[in-house]
């Protein structure tokens, strides 16, 4: 592992992350536990023990309010760990965890899509931002039309999108899994002349959307571009990011199934794995979006598939 640790507790922190890394875990808890790891080194020298006490006052670190959420569900993880390999410790409760508050996703009508991407199409060339009016309205119609999260359609491979086949590879996304995304034809199409244009402009690129040579577009610079599409069209859906985008491909795939009276208990799967999603309630999320009329599907009165809408 490069990363290196140095407090009592360095040896059990490294095997914990190599023993999530080998279950295909992505590796989130590596900055909390490095945190922690500087945070015994200087005040706890020599401690093994995993206590409360000492749970609660690096989770109270620098927190003015409440304790950051990703400390302590990465110290919870820890603690998980240890008790697993027969090491005492301390496993923070669940219910001391904030959850975040989850706000309901701004859901687009076709008439303002037509006009966030009429906004798309409008951009020029900008010598600090090179091939933008070409890659904005390439990449947000890319995530909406195939539920791409921001940062799988931002570090698209070249290599992995088979436009002969109309498949879109999106390698290691939540915990290191690989999935296969089929694209219609028209989006195929569209990469396709995408491809001649980026190819001729930077021949060789590793990114299917490459911002400078062998690196893609930062995550900053895609929300800066989503939010300028939204103020050019009116200041469209305010508080939203581009995220709302790959929710709105969730919505709109349910709301045509509906129409075409496909059975959601069988179809909702497919949207699951195409999506890239963990859990099954992680799709079924999504009917809490939709219209009143998609009651008559009796899917919203499964007990423990549809979870309660955040207050």
């Amino acid at each position: 592992m490069s990363v290196a640790f140095s407090s009592g507790f360095a040896s059990h922190i490294e095997a914990m992350l190599e023993w999530r890394a080998g279950l295909g875990y992505a590796q989130t808890l590596v900055y909390p536990m490095q945190s922690f790891d500087r945070f015994c080194t200087a005040h706890r020298p020599g401690e093994t023990f995993v206590s409360r006490e000492l749970v609660t006052a690096w989770c109270e670190e620098g927190a003015r309010v409440q304790w950051p959420a990703y400390k302590a569900h990465a110290i919870r993880e820890f603690g998980k760990y240890l008790k697993m390999v027969d090491i005492d410790a301390f496993v923070l409760p669940a219910e001391w965890i904030n959850q975040p508050a989850r706000s309901l996703p701004h859901i687009f009508t076709d008439e303002e899509l037509t006009t966030f991407f009429l906004a798309a199409d409008s951009f020029t060339a900008c010598p600090a931002s090179p091939f933008r009016e070409y890659t904005i309205p390439v990449v947000f119609r890319l995530m909406l039309g195939c539920g791409l999260r921001p940062q799988e359609a931002r570090r698209l491979h070249r290599r992995d999108v088979d436009l002969d086949k109309a498949i879109v590879l999106i390698e290691q996304t939540k915990r290191n899994k690989d999935r296969r995304v089929p694209i219609d034809a028209g989006m195929a199409a569209l990469l396709a002349r995408f491809d001649q244009l980026a190819n001729l402009h930077r021949p060789g690129r590793k990114f299917f959307f490459e911002h400078h040579p062998g690196q893609p577009y930062r995550g900053r610079w895609l929300t800066a571009s989503y939010h300028q599409c939204r103020a050019m069209a009116g200041d469209l859906a305010p508080g939203s990011t581009p995220y709302t985008l790959r929710h709105n491909y969730a919505t709109r795939t349910l709301m045509r199934w509906v129409e075409e009276g496909r059975d959601l208990n069988v179809w909702l799967p497919y949207l699951s794995a195409y999506m890239g999603h963990e859990t099954y309630s992680a799709t079924a999320y999504y009917i809490h979006l939709l219209p009143e009329r998609l009651s008559a599907t009796g899917l919203t009165g499964m007990a423990g598939i549809i979870p309660e809408v955040t207050r």
